[in-house]
């Protein structure tokens, strides 16, 4: 079932990492999310990356000398670091890249082939985009990545141009190339898991159950219900959230199905957004899952993107591979306590790892 894919429980598959943190030694992360570009060719309303009180555009904008902020800035993982880091990652043993933003990753000129690439080295491969581009070759890679995830968030072309601010002829692309993906996979034969995203905001809310209807129409497996990230937490849902529950379990009524689900993570978010800071110690998901910037640092999560406060390493003078051996990376983790974070939409994982890495009391009376 797809909605396996958001299981909380992964990190039960790599006992041996497990094992290690138990004695305090690091591991090679099995996930690696790496963003190609920060420049994208959309900018959503929601966007944490861009908006001014969204959690990862501290350093992500650019503050110009006039005064003035460049929030979609052109800023990529030249090609050869790129290359570097795939290498790196496959050596070490790191298992899946997802290529996701900061921007958008088809930006980059040379994403196919980076793509390409990744596959050849052994890696497993994701891809998270807005699906509005699709370039030359495309047929002979996408199929044989695991997952990919179009970011559709909204039911109607006038809405979609509202809250990505892009053109409306954008809706139409995005769901013709989903269309187009779902026939290259089932042509392939492939395994590859396609979906749909929805982040859920106050402007898009009224348009769940059509944005669910479109998904199915274009061929996805899924469409994913979240809810928007910001330093307003959840007071842009009080007032709507009954009417969003109402929407969602009216969309689960008509298009769940066995081949198609619709994946609610709307109502883990808003726990989230509620909860504020982690009521744990230790964050166990920065060693699993690694976030490499299109500024090429290295931050715990993509929560903490571009932030000082994830920032754990900078690949601009040295390897990947040499900041995974070095002192920081491992004084970094070491000394940092998860409720320092004013946020966390990682609270699932991070307490089934705790439950893992923390003997429980009477543990044999199972």
């Amino acid at each position: 079932m797809s909605s396996e894919a958001y299981s909380s429980l992964k990190a039960g598959w790599h006992l041996d990492k497990i094992a290690l943190l138990r004695l305090g030694e690091p591991i090679v992360p099995p996930h690696v999310q790496l963003i190609l570009s920060d420049l994208c060719n959309q900018d959503c309303a929601f966007c944490s990356y861009r908006m001014s009180n969204g959690f990862s555009s501290e350093n992500f904008v650019e503050h110009k000398p006039d005064g003035t902020i460049n929030r979609n800035p052109n800023r990529m993982i030249p090609f050869g670091k790129a290359v570097e880091i795939l290498h790196d990652c496959a050596a070490m043993g790191v298992k899946a890249i997802q290529f996701t933003g900061g921007g958008e990753p088809t930006v980059h000129p040379r994403h196919m082939d980076l793509f390409r690439l990744a596959l050849d080295l052994g890696l497993e491969c994701a891809l998270v985009t807005n699906g509005v581009v699709l370039r030359n070759g495309w047929e002979s890679v996408l199929p044989h990545f695991k997952w990919i995830r179009v970011s559709l968030d909204a039911g109607t072309q006038e809405t979609y141009a509202k809250v990505r601010n892009t053109n409306q002829s954008s809706f139409g692309k995005a769901l013709d190339n989903t269309k187009a993906i779902a026939d290259a996979i089932a042509k392939e034969g492939s395994d590859c898991l396609l979906g749909v995203g929805y982040v859920v905001t106050p402007d898009n809310c009224h348009e769940i159950w059509q944005g669910c209807s479109e998904a199915h129409k274009a061929g996805a497996k899924y469409i994913r219900l979240s809810a928007m990230f910001s330093k307003d937490f959840d007071a842009p849902f009080l007032g709507v959230e009954d009417k969003i529950n109402e929407r969602i379990r009216e969309a689960k009524s008509d298009f769940d199905c066995r081949t198609f689900q619709v994946i609610d993570r709307f109502h883990d978010r808003i726990s989230d957004l509620e909860q504020h800071a982690p009521d744990y110690d230790r964050c166990g998901y920065q060693h699993f899952n690694v976030y490499i910037g299109g500024d090429q640092k290295v931050y715990r999560c993509c929560n903490t993107a571009y932030t000082l406060h994830g920032e754990v390493g900078d690949l601009r003078q040295q390897t990947f591979s040499e900041w995974m051996a070095s002192a920081q990376r491992r004084e970094a983790y070491a000394t940092f306590n998860a409720r320092s974070c004013s946020i966390c939409q990682f609270n699932g994982p991070n307490r089934v790892i705790n439950s893992l890495v923390d003997e429980p009391l009477h543990a044999n009376f199972v």
